[in-house]
């Protein structure tokens, strides 16, 4: 049944025994005098708790409040409803919801362990059974269903195991609990009632149903239960969660196993995986072991290693994980990266032409004239020569586009194709081809009688054969010298020295003469490799690419050669099966020799540039071809937008761009963001092109309420023409990730993101400006939204959000005048406009979207305001309805409640008032209550 009894129909067996009849007759008597006095007792409980309900002082409830008292609800029938359940701790003593409960003596009934024994069930189900009974036949007339509801509801709520709410954790209870009503009272009362029990009648109940229990446990000899209280709202269980300070590597797991079953389940063996990714700076945050970490702080050497860098986690390190954060310098370091590249870009910059592109803000800057840029860089690249080895090379590197594209006084006017230009060509390449070869000793280097013919070889692979005739001379060698002063004099003189080497080979002579002076006689024949005496002979052993080169170019071709004559023979040369030279390897050490494709030297590319003109840009252009840092982007960079100013154009658009990209990357971690957007404006696709501009204007603008624009960000607007629209947007993105949200909403306004903007001021902006008084501030701030025309600028959910904020400001602003004017006339013209305004504001700020409580509170202010405008507006015009317009006023304002019954005190009044100074009501026909 619904008390816990059994179903059965069949009668329980009474006792037999003389005795036990006895003492059930006597427990039945005793039952029933308990029962008499708990119903008395819960009549006067519940008179005491309903006098109390009505004289209660409102005074006083304010006072509670203030005490730390808090009800439930603050509405009108709260006001009038029965307080005594919240006021646990008794009269006397002051009461607050957040107190810890008192323990109270509980009420139990004399037959309760009697009950237990003959019916075999708790006692808390017998007392609920009875009170029901109470309450179903005592209840008033008015309103027995509802009790009976009340009375179910309550045993369903608290007829629950106490195991269930026993907390073993700690047997105190927390500040939110409350005590165990006592399940015989009604719910509207149970609290109240059993408080009055203990405290007003406590020394009554005791004399009568204290000495009847204990006597009865006297007789029975059991001890008697105590029920114990309820706990209103239940502490949690905390189980605090112990970290390890091991963490078990995945081979020894035991989801190490399941790795190739349970697909479905990933995180079992990818919960420790991470996402690599790369920060400014290049900055990287990965994870590591504790013992991974030691190891590197151990390590004494000059780089750390990647291999120590990326180690994982080893089958026997149990340390527990750790984020470490990594930078990344370039591999051969990077001093003096700002005043390297600052001048070239500047020379960039200079000779380059801005093209505006219809649909798009932003510019596409090209480079202008190749052989203006090619003398710049030259003269820019002499003034670092000294800088250090990477300065050193890049100006052989401008110097070889300057002898094969650049202006020279003696090409003027001439044919590009013309044989003048290609000997004028030939030659500038072998001047250039003797400075780099020349040694800084060489000239002023000592020789002795033993040692001047290997010299004055060295001086031959430089093309210095005057300086070689002058020291052959110096030694009495005149017949060398004579030799030597017709090298590359024709092929007459090649051929008869030719068939001179050709019998000395016969008549086995030669190994009478020196290596050295056979390898001079074989330059003057044009001869790169001979059989003699002494075995091969190659010109070309020992000898780098471009010394090779120039003895191809110099000696080995016919004097009216061209260079790509030169350079056909050289590749011929390293390209054959029995290679004789060095092929052109980058002159960096450890240049990269596994690669499946060769790597060769940058000017090498250049040379096959010049000689075919479809060469791959792709391979010129890639750093490794002159640097060891593949993240040195600077000389490939330039050298693009050089050869696309020569009219080189075939490279492709990816290439190009994600050059452009890796070299602004660059330019951006060492803090030269504004001349990475220069870069960025070369991209030739628009869209590739805005959205690179914008990303790292997004990532390096400066927020500042006293800077409007920093240098960097002066140079990106004025110089290169970057719109200021997008410096304030990116401003604004910047301060809207700071949490600044003035700011941010003051740089959207200047973007003219007005949607954006209306959102941020609405959630951030407005409610604060409302509360805090700041009206013209806000005022400030939506008088953007309006064109020049005065008419607002479509934003989404305007109308019931800025605007309603716009007309309020406006409103107010007008009140105000109008406390400032003193003629009577003009204060009423101005209320009269002020009506239509003023009635539409009332029907519209209900809709305000309310999403956190700060707008409700701005929406109460606002209504408040409105409020006391309307009293206004009665006041100044007595020919309107007041109390019509104040229930209007009331119906459409959403007040605080307390406010609302502070109104509609003022409102019923009112009411009273016009009903007074109307006739009678017995002169005309009384009116209702509902139209009243």
């Amino acid at each position: 049944s619904k008390y816990g009894l059994g179903d059965s129909d069949e009668e329980d067996e009474l006792p037999t025994d003389p005795k036990k009849a006895k003492i059930s007759t006597l427990e039945a008597q005793q039952r029933a005098n308990a029962e008499k006095m708990t119903l008395n007792s819960l009549r006067q409980a519940q008179k005491i708790s309903e006098d109390a309900a009505r004289n209660l002082d409102p005074k006083a409830l304010v006072a509670g409040v203030a005490s730390g008292f808090r009800p439930m609800d603050d509405t009108a029938e709260f006001l009038l409803m029965d307080k005594t359940q919240f006021f646990q701790a008794g009269g006397n003593s002051d009461f607050s919801m957040f107190d810890p409960p008192r323990q109270r003596p509980t009420i139990t009934s004399p037959t309760a362990v009697l009950a237990q024994e003959m019916v075999g069930n708790e006692a808390h189900k017998m007392q609920l059974m009875k009170s029901s009974f109470f309450v179903e036949d005592n209840a008033p007339e008015d309103e027995p269903m509802e009790t009976t509801g009340r009375l179910l509801r309550h045993r369903k709520f608290f007829n629950v195991e106490p195991l269930v709410w026993k907390d073993g954790a700690s047997e105190s209870s927390s500040q939110y609990d409350f005590e165990h009503p006592s399940p015989a009272l009604p719910i509207s009362s149970s609290v109240s009632e059993a408080s009055l029990m203990c405290d007003a009648h406590y020394e009554e109940t005791s004399s009568m149903a204290t000495g009847s229990i204990v006597a009865a446990v006297k007789e029975t000899k059991f001890e008697m239960p105590v029920t114990k209280a309820f706990k209103f709202v239940c502490k949690p269980k905390v189980a605090p969660i112990k970290l390890r300070a091991t963490t078990v590597p995945l081979p020894r797991s035991i989801a190490y196993e399941m790795r190739d079953n349970w697909i479905a389940d990933l995180g079992f063996y990818k919960g420790r995986s991470f996402k690599l990714s790369f920060g400014p700076q290049n900055s990287l945050v990965l994870p590591s072991t504790y013992n991974n970490m030691q190891n590197l702080k151990e390590f004494t050497g000059p780089s750390l290693p990647v291999s120590m860098v990326f180690a994982p986690r080893s089958a026997t390190d149990l340390s527990p994980s750790v984020m470490q954060l990594v930078e990344f310098n370039m591999v051969k370091g990077n001093e003096g990266f700002r005043e390297s590249i600052i001048p070239h870009l500047e020379v960039q910059l200079n000779d380059c032409l801005s093209v505006n592109v219809e649909g798009s803000e932003c510019p596409c800057i090209h480079p202008d004239s190749g052989t203006k840029l090619i003398s710049k860089h030259f003269s820019e690249s002499l003034k670092q020569r000294n800088a250090g080895l990477k300065e050193d090379y890049s100006v052989s590197v401008w110097s070889l586009l300057f002898a094969l594209w650049g202006d020279h006084d003696e090409l003027v006017d001439l044919e590009k194709n013309s044989h003048y230009m290609v000997m004028c060509r030939r030659n500038l390449l072998s001047e250039w081809l003797e400075n780099t070869l020349l040694g800084k000793d060489l000239l002023s280097k000592k020789v002795s009688t033993h040692s001047y013919l290997e010299h004055m070889l060295d001086l031959l692979s430089c093309h210095r054969v005057n300086e070689a005739c002058e020291l052959a001379f110096s030694y009495d060698d005149a017949n060398l010298a004579l030799v030597l002063s017709q090298l590359s004099s024709g092929a007459v003189f090649r051929l008869l020295m030719e068939e001179q080497l050709f019998a000395w080979q016969q008549s086995k002579s030669d190994k009478y003469i020196d290596l050295e002076r056979l390898k001079m006689y074989m330059l003057a024949a044009g001869a790169p490799m001979m059989q003699s005496s002494h075995g091969a002979i190659n010109l070309l052993e020992n000898k780098n690419w471009l010394t090779a080169l120039a003895l191809q170019l110099w000696y080995f071709t016919a004097p009216t050669s061209s260079i790509t004559d030169a350079l056909n023979a050289y590749n011929d040369a390293f390209q054959a099966e029995e290679c004789y030279a060095e092929p052109p390897k980058p002159s960096y050490r450890d240049a990269p020799t596994d690669t499946k494709k060769p790597v060769y030297d940058l000017r090498y590319h250049l040379l096959q540039l010049h000689s075919k003109r479809m060469h791959s840009l792709e391979e010129t252009l890639n750093p490794i071809t002159h640097t060891a840092d593949a993240m040195d982007f600077r000389l490939s960079w330039l050298l693009l937008q050089t050869l696309r100013a020569l009219g080189y154009r075939h490279c492709s658009p990816l290439t190009e761009a994600r050059l452009s990209v890796d070299f602004a990357s660059q330019l951006e971690n060492e803090g030269l963001w504004q001349w990475g957007i220069f870069v960025l404006l070369h991209i030739k696709q628009q869209t590739q092109r805005e959205r690179a501009v914008q990303q790292m204007l997004q990532r390096n603008v400066s927020v500042s309420a006293k800077v409007a624009l920093y240098a960097e960000e002066r140079f990106i607007v004025e110089e290169l023409g970057i719109p200021m629209s997008w410096v304030d947007y990116a401003k604004a993105v910047k301060a809207g990730a700071s949490g600044k949200h003035h700011l941010q909403a003051k740089y959207l306004l200047k973007a003219k993101h007005f949607a954006t903007a209306h959102d941020v001021i609405f959630q951030h902006i407005a409610p604060d400006a409302i509360i805090n008084g700041k009206m013209k501030y806000l005022h400030s701030l939506l008088i953007q939204f309006e064109d020049t025309e005065g008419s607002s600028i479509r934003v989404p959910n305007w109308a019931n959000q800025g605007q309603i904020f716009l007309d309020f400001i406006d409103i107010s602003a007008k009140f105000k005048q109008i406390r400032s004017v003193t003629n009577i006339a003009d204060i009423n013209a101005r209320w009269e406009n002020l009506k239509p305004q003023l009635s539409e504001l009332c029907s519209r700020i209900s809709l305000l979207p309310c999403p956190t409580s700060k707008h409700r509170l701005c929406q109460s202010e606002i209504s408040q305001s409105l409020s006391c405008l309307v009293h206004g507006m009665c006041i100044v015009c007595p020919e309107m309805e007041s109390s019509t317009v104040l229930k209007v006023a009331l119906e459409r304002l959403p007040l605080p409640q307390e406010f609302a019954s502070k109104e509609l005190r003022i409102w019923l009044e009112e009411l009273l008032d016009k009903i007074q100074n109307e006739p009678p009501f017995s002169e005309r026909q009384q009116p209702t209550m509902m139209e009243i």
